[in-house]
Formats: C-alpha cells, structure tokens, sequence
C-alpha cells in the first residue's frame, strides 16, 4: 500500500501500531502497519507493488511520523522496542 493510503486509513483510526523491520543488515528497513484486527500492511513504492525499503531507521521513523504515528515499534530478531518519532 502506498505512503498516501496508509496516511488515509490511519486517520480513520484503522491502525494498532507501526513497526519498522530490518530487511537485512546491509540492505536496510521497511515499514509495516498492523490494524486492529491484527492485518499487517506492508509500506509499498509509489510506482510499483515492491517493499519500500528505508537506508536508515531514522528514515523510516521520519515517514511513520508523516503518516501520524507518534511511536516505532522495532523488531530486530527476538529484540523489540518502542521509539518516539520525532
């Protein structure tokens, strides 16, 4: 789903949380949304159905503000935390 649907049904309230996943350690990060019936939508590029994929955790922290969210859920292996988007 691309960056402007997700922004949509996050103001309809449809989200649980947003977590931000490694892809690998060389590659990167994506985004995934999990609404409250426990779906998960993966963030997608704007000119195809692929994962967008985040250089960096702040960057992918800096879309999921843009989206709304104000918390990161981030899931590395067993490892799991929660960040305040800035």
């Amino acid at each position: 789903m691309q960056e402007k649907e997700v922004k949509l049904l996050f103001k309809a309230g449809v989200f649980d949380s947003c977590q931000a996943i490694p892809i690998s350690m060389a590659r990167g990060w994506t985004l995934k949304f999990v609404t409250k019936q426990g779906e998960t939508i993966t963030l997608e590029l704007q000119r195809s159905k692929s994962e967008r994929e985040f250089k960096s955790l702040d960057g992918a922290a800096a879309v999921a503000k843009r989206i709304g969210f104000e918390w990161l859920n981030v899931q590395i292996g067993d490892l799991e935390w929660q960040e305040r988007v800035k």
